[in-house]
This record gives C-alpha cells, structure tokens and sequence, in this order.
C-alpha cells in the first residue's frame, strides 16, 4: 500500500505541474484527487462485492444482481462514460470538456449526498480570458496532470482511508506553507499544534454535535473526530461524532467538504457568511444549539454586518486610511437588530467583528453543558475602556461596548437597566500564544475556553497560562511553531487547574503520545528523504554494477567514475539530512523529559508558578476593571542573565591592568618620536 510520503510528495507534484498556471491552484489539485479517489474506488468496491457475494453464494452474480451492485453498492454514484478511464482515453482536444462533464454528471447523481460545488469546484472547460477561444486550463497542461495521477491507484486496495486522509492534510499544510505570509493561508489552516491543544482540553464525546462556524479546510472538525476515535473504541468510524461547519469562501469550502470524505467521515458543512446567514437553525428559526465548538475566526473584521459606507471628504471624495482602504462610516446602532438574537451581552462596533463572531459561538453552545474552544487576537482580553466618572479621575466617560461584553462575559448578562439576570461566568481558561503563530497575521493571539457550566470549583475562577514566554517556542522566519514539549506544557496546566497530583497522572498519557507524534513524524521525514534521493539511489546501484564489466573501455571507466564520485557526494547528504533528523528527534525525547521535569518542579513552588499561570478569582478580576490582560496576573517578565559580580570585578580589573599597560607602551612610543 502507499505510504503517506509516498501519496504526499504525488500530491505535491501536481502543485508543482500547475503552480503560477491558473489562479488558486489548490483547488484543481484537490478536485481532481476526489474525482480520481471516488472513480477508482468505484471499480474496487464493484470488485470487493462480487467478491462477497461468491463467498456467501458459491457463484457468479447473475446479469441482473450484477447491475444491483454496481448502482446500489457503492458510496458514490458514477454514472457511464464519467469515469477517470474515460477522461484519461479523450483525444487531446475534447479531455476538457470531457472532464467538465463528467464531474458535473457526478455531483448531479450525487446530489442527496454531495452538494454542488464540490466535486464540480472547478471548471475544467473555462475558456481563457482572452477570448481568442482557448482554454484556461490549457489541454496541454491538463494531460501531465492526468498522466501525472494517473500512475498512482486511490483505490482501498492501495491507499487506507487513514493515510488518504492524511496526506490530504499534509498537502493542505504545504498550501499554507508557500502562502504563510498572505490572508489566503490563514483563511483555510489552522496549525495543528492548536488544533491539538484545544481538542485535546474540550475533549468531545462519541455521538456529540461539534460544530466549526468558520471551518476552514475543516481541521477542527476532522480531529474532533480522530480523537473521539483514538479515545473510544466504541465509536462509530463513519460517525464518531456529529460533524457540522459552516465555511464563506466557496473553494475553501470545497476543500473543506472534500477533506471529510477523503478522511472517511460524514457530515455537514454548509457554505455561507456565518454572521449575516447563519445556515443552522432549528424548526423555530433560532440558533441551533451545539455540545462542542471549535472556532478559529477571521481577525477584526471590520464592517461585519456590511452596513459600512466609504467615508467622504467635503469635495465628496473618498478618505483612505494609511494601508489604502477607505474609512468607513456605520449606521447608529439603535436601528440595529439581529434576526437570531445573538448579542445578549452587548453589540459589538460595526469596525471590529471580534466579539460578534464569540457571541455567535455563545449564541451556539447548549445552555446547561456547551464548552468551546477559540482562537482570537490578545485584544479581544483587554480592548475596551471602563466606565469613568468625575469623582474617580474628573472624566464623565461611558463604558465601551468592547469592555461591558468582556464584563458580562465573566459577571453575567445584565437588563436594559444594568441589572444581572444571569449570574454566571463563562470562561473556563484563558492561553496567551507566542506572536506570528498563525499564518498570515503578526497579530498575537489567544485561545478562550468557555463552559456554559462550569465545575463548582471552577465557578468564579478563570485559569490564566501565559505560553508566550521566551524559549517555549521555536521560532522560524515570519513563522513561530510549537514543539512537542511546548504542547506538553500547555495541555498539562491547563488540565491540571493548578493541582499537581492531577500533573502528575496527565503527564504520563501526553507524554506517551507526543513520543508516538515524534517517531511517526521521524518516520515521514526519513521516507521523504529516501524519496528524494530514489533516482539517485537507482544511479548509484547501475553505476556500481557496470563498472564491474571487466570489457569496459577506460573513457568509460573515467565517465562512470566520475558519476559514481558525484553520486557519493549526493547520497552523503543524504546521510546528512537522516542523521539530522534523527538528532532532532532525540533532542525532541530529551526536551519532553526535561520539561516534564520543569513541569512537576513548578507546580511544587508558589514563587516559580507566577511565571507560567494564575488561577484568578472574580474579586481580583474586578479589581482590575475586568481587563484580562495576562500580564496582570501572571508574572511576564524576563528575568535578566544572573552575573558573578566577583567574576565581574576580577574581568574588570583584568582589563584596566592591560589599558594601563598599552597606555604606558603608547606613552613610550610617543616620547621615542619626540626625542628624534
């Protein structure tokens, strides 16, 4: 079977055929690997039931049971003459339109189980923009696509659903990779590591609803499932839990759509602007309702509701702020009312839709027993001002929006009157993330954890972990990345709650698997690496075997020497690279076991525990205005290098000793000169 360097490095070869050919390439290369997947696994699944039927039946099918597995026996209907084979065969001029017809066919025939838009992402027979009657995909171009898959079988025979799966994902991450400066990457990936933390920490259960309101490529989503999986062996391996998403862009949603199939899983992810066109209600049209929410929304959107107008000047000119877009006007929020009710803590401004996409979140959670897990910019924690009066600090200021939801978020929701009618604090747990963690933003970002129903001794406490330390990071250029033991770190505070009996038992279980991560992520490299020197390695082996024949002339003997040299020197770095990535691994081994370590030495000293967290209390919250800002709890300062002062004194005294002495020879030089 195929291996998922094997399957992953094929994958990116297409990339590498259509990149700078056609605009959001991803999107080609992801459909037609569906199309490839499901037409393959049509001719294996028609193969396994005739299979069985002959075990169970001790004979052929007849013509008519035949036809009854080959329509109602599989997973996707593909109707004639839309098969991979069929495209592959089509004459040069018609493999567009052939291929634009089939997958449309398909996405009809499918249309109870595969919504539009999907399989049929692309358009393969888009003319060119010209118009001079070409293609957009040139005919050319499509045929080292189809040649380029075309050796490689999808297929359950030759590729599991697991490895399938998750070479998609690694194509997904080398997609943001080449874009991780720009928005693009940031609108459809989420870095594992914090997909894994806040996961691992919500802790979804067999059958539950889980739900992602801006999914992306689905990533929250798909490892919702493969944990409750790993975790409950009972767990149904199509529906581990209920998977529901909601994605804006069109091929982002495809992507995301097309990432739940190849992962073997089922359910729904619609496509649609969340915030104004939520597309899960109930049968009252109200908000539906989700025991898990994942949710990595877009960074300060502004104009969320789109009642934003371009600001003019007196000569009716637009006014651009200093990155080029316009500023914006908005409409007096006294009009404004949401159509599903969302905003019980307050309306956000129109410029900033941070706190309209948590409330929507909030608005989603079940209301006795919904937890969620969110990314979003530090500002979120203390942007917004308190109310002042004239008798504090002789300012008459009104609370800002911004301020009185982070308030009620924590105190309760409160009437038009400024009264709690609900006393309840739904944050769990607050985590501070290193800078220039997701791609795309240099915005510092957070995770807020929120519990509709809090432990009783959690009720009037917010965990706080600051993860945004020097050193428990690794950082890369434009691109900051958790390692294993910075994940170790995370997850044991924040399971821990400050207790260190309940370190001890959680260190063990995520210890044990961030050890299995290593030795699988060791494994990939190396079979990347052996795939990069493959040819080389074929080179090598023929090299060898024909300078052992004895009738070699000796230009020939010269040339092959000299190509056995080069080889040499290529298949040592090869060497190299191995030995670097099973150095890294050990090192990777070594930092668990220290931090492990770091960790059980922390939670036993009061003095050392300000550094990594603080279990805050509602009284000290609101002695600080209600302002989460980390660094008022939790001791965010550098210490600085201890110096040796006798160490310091004696370099000191050594290097006046040696001024002294040049100055002296200085001196005498310059009386030899003088003298003359």
């Amino acid at each position: 079977m195929l291996s998922k360097q094997a399957l992953g490095n094929t994958l990116w070869g297409l990339a590498e055929i259509l990149y700078s050919k056609v605009e959001d390439y991803k999107t080609y290369i992801l459909s037609l690997l569906f199309f490839k997947r499901i037409s393959d696994n049509y001719h294996w699944e028609t193969q396994n039931e005739i299979k069985a039927f002959k075990e169970e039946f001790g004979r052929e099918p007849n013509a008519k049971q035949l036809k009854t597995i080959k329509v109602k026996k599989h997973t996707f209907i593909i109707p004639e003459g839309c098969f991979w084979q069929d495209v592959k065969d089509a004459p040069p001029k018609k493999k567009n339109e052939i291929l634009a017809n089939a997958v449309q066919s398909i996405a009809e025939a499918n249309a109870n189980i595969l919504p539009q838009g999907i399989i049929n992402a692309v358009n393969w027979n888009a003319p060119a923009p010209d118009g001079k009657g070409g293609k957009r995909l040139s005919p050319d171009l499509l045929i080292s696509l189809i040649n380029y898959m075309d050796a490689v079988k999808l297929d359950n025979d030759n590729v599991s659903v697991d490895v399938l799966g998750d070479s998609y994902e690694y194509l997904i991450k080398k997609f943001a990779d080449e874009n991780k400066g720009g928005k693009v990457a940031a609108q459809f990936y989420t870095p594992q590591e914090v997909v894994d933390i806040i996961v691992r920490y919500i802790k979804p259960e067999k059958g539950s609803k889980v739900y992602d309101p801006y999914c992306g490529s689905g990533g929250f989503l798909i490892n919702s499932a493969k944990f409750v999986k790993e975790t409950d062996p009972t767990a149904n391996s199509k529906n581990p839990v209920q998977i529901f998403g909601q994605e804006v862009v069109w091929n982002t949603w495809a992507i995301a759509n097309i990432n739940l199939v190849l992962h073997g899983f089922e359910g729904k992810i619609a496509q649609g602007d969340t915030i104004r066109n939520p597309k899960f209600l109930d049968e009252n049209n109200e908000i539906e309702k989700f025991k898990y929410i994942f949710a990595n929304f877009p960074f300060s959107q502004e104009n969320w509701w789109g009642n934003g107008r371009p600001k003019k000047n007196k000569k009716g000119q637009t006014v651009y702020k200093k990155d080029g877009s316009p500023q914006m006007e908005y409409p007096s929020k006294e009009d404004f009312s949401d159509p599903f009710n969302r905003f019980d803590y307050g309306l956000p401004p129109y410029s900033n839709g941070d706190f309209t996409f948590i409330q929507h979140i909030i608005a989603s959670l079940e209301e006795d027993s919904g937890r969620a897990g969110v990314v979003c910019p530090q500002g979120v924690l203390f942007r917004g001002q308190p109310e002042k009066t004239e008798e504090e600090d002789g300012q008459n200021r009104k609370a800002d929006d911004e301020h009185l939801i982070r308030r009620g978020f924590i105190e309760g929701k409160r009437d038009l009157n400024n009264n709690i009618i609900e006393n309840k604090n739904i944050i769990e747990a607050i985590i501070v993330l290193p800078a220039n963690l997701f791609y795309g933003t240099p915005i510092p970002a957070a995770i807020l954890f929120f519990n509709m129903n809090k432990p009783e001794e959690k009720k009037d406490k917010i965990l706080m972990v600051y993860a945004a330390r020097e050193g428990w990071y690794k950082e890369e250029s434009n691109l900051s990345i958790l390692l294993p033991h910075d994940i170790l770190r995370i997850l044991v505070q924040l399971e821990a709650w400050g207790d260190i009996e309940v370190a001890k038992q959680v260190i063990p279980r995520h210890e044990e698997r961030l050890h299995k991560m290593i030795e699988e992520k060791l494994l990939f490299t190396l079979g990347e690496i052996d795939l990069d020197y493959e040819e080389e390695e074929t080179l090598y082996r023929e090299t060898i075997e024909s300078l052992k024949n004895e009738n070699l002339k000796k230009s020939e003997m010269n040339t092959l020497t000299k190509r056995l040299e080069r080889l040499e020197k290529i298949l040592k770095k090869k060497a190299d690279r191995k030995k670097e990535a099973e150095e890294n691994s050990e090192k990777e081994r070594v930092e668990i076991e220290r931090v492990k370590t770091e960790l059980i030495n922390m939670f036993s000293d009061p003095e050392e525990r300000k550094r990594y967290y603080s279990i805050a209390d509602i009284e000290e919250i609101e002695e600080n205005e209600f302002n989460l800002n980390i660094p008022r709890y939790v001791d965010t300062f550098e210490p600085e290098e201890e110096i040796d002062l006798e160490q310091a004194v004696n370099e000191f005294e050594q290097m006046h000793h040696l001024e002294i002495q040049k100055e002296k020879g200085l001196t005498k030089i310059l009386n030899l000169i003088s003298d003359e």
